[in-house]
């Protein structure tokens, strides 16, 4: 078999000093915040991008990777890009309170004025916390995705607890077992980055 070279095949770099993102707490900083309406529920949500902040263990995790994509239409990583729910039924109030209480507590003499515009948010630090998230990928292969799945206090994160996985069906399994194997489909070592639903956001 002969392979056809792609037309951009020559453009493309290869990162081959890949390191993951360590699952579970990080200090983070707030990159962006901006109003968001889902062209299928129709929805509006606040869509909050985020990083890890220059004095975390893997500072600008997110704005290196950004910085080192050559794709002409790349975009802000979808595993640091998470969606709060503006709808207003208890439990979506319940994680945009969480959202905000989080940045509150993160930042010292800093109070949410809901009179003002949401732009009052970036540059704000907040904890953040990593987990596991399964997918299928264009193949029907199935494997897991490094995901932002809470905003903490920043002085919560660094004991915090790597989340639960979520699997394929929309159950969770702890990530001791998850990583054991114990989980018969579990991919454990195919981590990468790929779009996700809105999770949710806990202090």
């Amino acid at each position: 078999m002969i392979l056809k070279k792609a037309d951009k095949y020559d453009e493309i770099v290869v990162n081959e000093d890949f390191v993951a993102l360590e699952l579970g707490g990080h200090k983070g900083i707030i990159k962006k915040v901006e109003e968001y309406t889902s062209p299928v529920s129709h929805n509006t949500s606040l869509k909050v991008e985020v990083d890890t902040d220059k004095d975390d263990k893997q500072p600008n995790y997110y704005q290196e990777q950004f910085d080192n994509n050559t794709n002409s239409n790349k975009k802000w990583s979808t595993g640091a890009t998470k969606y709060v729910s503006l709808k207003e039924d208890e439990n979506c109030i319940k994680m945009l309170k969480a959202f905000i209480t989080a940045v509150e507590n993160s930042n010292p003499n800093f109070t949410y004025d809901w009179s003002k515009d949401t732009d009052q948010l970036n540059g704000k630090k907040v904890g953040l916390v990593f987990g596991l998230e399964e997918y299928e990928d264009n193949e029907g292969k199935l494997k897991t995705a490094t995901k932002l799945t809470q905003f903490r206090s920043l002085d919560k994160v660094d004991n915090v607890k790597i989340p639960k996985v979520k699997l394929l069906d929309g159950t969770f399994v702890d990530y001791e077992t998850y990583k054991k194997g114990d989980n018969a489909t579990s991919p454990f070592d195919s981590l990468v980055e790929t779009d996700d639903d809105p999770s949710t956001f806990i202090l």
